[in-house]
C-alpha cells in the first residue's frame, strides 16, 4: 500500500501556481525584497495549521487563503476565480476583496471601510471569517519599514476590532491573532 495518493492536493497546487503568476512580479510594500506571493501562502499555512476548521472546509479555506488578494491586487476577476477554482471560492475571495467603490470614496473613513468589509466577510461561511484572521496574523509579523508609529497604532487597533467580530471562526487563529497584537504592543510599548 503506497502512502501517496494522486492529486492529494492538486486544487491547493492548482490555486498556487495560479497565485504565484497573479502576483509574480509583486513584492510586499516595504519589504522590497520579500516576493508578494509567499504573504498568501503563509495565510494558508496559518489556515491550514491553526484554525482547526473541519476537514470538509479546510481545502476550501486552504485554497480561498492562496487567492485573497488576487482579485483586490491583480488583474485577476471573480468570473476568473469562479472559472478555474468554482463559486466557493469565488465568493470567498469576493467576500475579503475590498470594494472599490468604497475605497474611492474620500468620505468614508478607514474605520468604516473596515466596519463595512467584516459585515461582508460576516456573511460568508466562517472559514471566511477564519482567512481574515490568518491575513491579518500574517500581517502583523512584519510592518512596513515606512509606516509611522500612528499607522501602527491604528493597525492595531483595527486588529483587535477583526479579532474581536470574527473570533468565533477559529479559536486557534483568535488567539494567534491577540498574541500578535500584545506582542507588537509590547515591543513598541503602546498602552492597550
Amino acid at each position: 500500500m503506497s502512502i501517496f495518493r494522486v492529486n492529494q492536493n492538486a486544487v491547493q497546487n492548482q490555486a498556487m501556481q495560479f497565485a504565484i503568476m497573479a502576483h509574480a512580479n509583486q513584492v510586499r510594500k516595504g519589504n522590497e525584497h520579500i516576493p508578494y506571493v509567499f504573504h498568501v501562502i503563509d495565510v494558508a499555512e496559518e489556515v491550514i495549521y491553526y484554525s482547526d476548521l473541519p476537514v470538509a472546509q479546510l481545502e476550501t479555506a486552504a485554497v480561498v487563503a492562496l487567492l485573497h488578494d488576487t482579485v483586490e491586487d491583480t488583474i485577476v476577476t471573480i468570473a476568473d476565480i469562479e472559472n478555474n477554482f468554482g463559486k466557493e471560492v469565488a465568493q470567498g475571495v469576493a467576500a475579503l476583496s475590498k470594494d472599490a467603490s468604497i475605497v474611492e470614496a474620500s468620505e468614508i473613513s478607514k474605520l468604516q471601510q473596515l466596519q463595512e468589509s467584516i459585515k461582508r466577510i460576516k456573511a460568508a461561511p466562517r472559514y471566511v471569517w477564519a482567512v481574515k484572521m490568518a491575513d491579518r496574523v500574517s500581517n502583523l509579523k512584519n510592518f512596513p519599514a515606512m509606516w509611522s508609529r500612528e499607522k501602527i497604532e491604528q493597525y492595531l487597533d483595527e486588529s483587535v476590532l477583526i479579532a474581536r467580530e470574527l473570533s468565533e471562526a477559529s479559536e486557534g487563529l483568535h488567539a494567534r491573532l491577540l498574541m500578535r497584537i500584545a506582542e507588537a504592543r509590547r515591543m513598541l510599548c503602546i498602552k492597550t
